[in-house]
């Protein structure tokens, strides 16, 4: 099973195919026992275990066909860089994906989602992996700000990036799917004309910061620790506004908070389009193995996000 191959059935009407063949975690026995017994935990030892097992399979990695521009500057603080992951074809149609890495709001690096850039360019979307400023140095809502500062950087450089401009998904794993999500829900943070036709939330953690307790070590950094702020920053209370299409990516082993956070999120927009978004469950993969898998023979998440990205790029 590739996921939720029911999800592209989505709140668009998406008449998807699937991918024949397409190796699942299940057909890598060994990785899939180690993930199920790591479980639900996410622990430096969780990671380190989990990275350790992808890190030859990501060595493997294929990457022909597609040209690399790192540390590109998007503004000026430090951290306000990014990679273009270029396809060899790139002629101004092919859809662009902005993708922001996860960490906690705390820590985290463009290069851990690398995978996924050379990934989508060999599949033909021009894929933008960017940092964004962290906590406590930086708090809401620099992370939606970033975004913005991220599309302002696509539609200013066209001719070093070779997307189409009007065909952007936004995106992003854990803490960067809140940063995503933020842009795509809060309109003050948006650019005008941005081209923004869909977006990829990974493992979301913080679409209701209300209903648990928030982590003194990660997110209370990031959005504050005065509880009377977090219904106006929690982005399932925004989804009245502009309205794109929404994609819902969580692993079979993800932590219960993202188990929990994506349940309500789905159900917020059903609520809201009478339709479900597209989900996609990466059976088998916990919070990190759900990129980390990306470049390797196992393509549990990959044909459902690029089916998503094809689906709102149709003219």
């Amino acid at each position: 099973m590739n996921g939720f191959r029911l999800s592209v059935l989505t709140a668009f009407a998406v008449l998807a195919t699937t991918v024949p063949g397409a190796a699942q975690i299940a057909d890598s026995p060994e990785t899939a026992r180690t993930l199920k017994k790591l479980g639900t935990e996410l622990s430096r030892e969780v990671v380190g275990a989990t990275m350790k097992t992808y890190g030859p399979l990501l060595a493997r990695m294929p990457k022909d066909g597609v040209t690399v521009m790192a540390d590109l500057k998007y503004g000026e603080a430090e951290r306000k860089v990014l990679d273009v992951y270029k396809p060899a074809d790139a002629n101004g149609t092919q859809p662009i994906l902005i993708f922001g890495h996860g960490g906690g709001f705390v820590r985290g690096d463009k290069k851990a989602v690398a995978n996924l850039g050379f990934y989508f360019a060999r599949h033909g979307v021009v894929t933008i992996a960017f940092n964004y400023r962290l906590a406590p140095a930086d708090s809401w809502p620099s992370g939606p700000e970033d975004v913005a500062g991220v599309m302002k950087w696509i539609h200013a450089n066209p001719s070093v990036h070779g997307g189409n401009t009007k065909k952007v998904i936004v995106g992003g794993h854990s803490a960067g799917s809140a940063h995503a999500a933020a842009y795509a829900m809060y309109e003050q943070y948006q650019i005008e004309n941005d081209g923004m036709i869909g977006v990829i939330l990974v493992s979301p953690p913080t679409a209701n910061l209300t209903d648990h307790t928030i982590d003194p070590r990660r997110d209370a950094l990031y959005y504050g620790t005065d509880a009377s702020t977090y219904s106006d920053r929690s982005y399932i209370n925004k989804l009245d506004g502009r309205k794109v299409p929404v994609m819902i990516a969580v692993g079979g082993m993800d932590i219960p908070l993202v188990q929990s956070q994506a349940g309500q999120l789905i159900q917020a927009l059903y609520k809201r389009d009478g339709a479900l978004p597209a989900i996609s469950t990466a059976e088998g993969h916990n919070h990190i193995s759900i990129v980390a898998h990306f470049g390797t023979t196992d393509e549990t998440l990959g044909p459902d996000m690029l089916e998503f990205i094809k689906y709102v790029s149709l003219d």
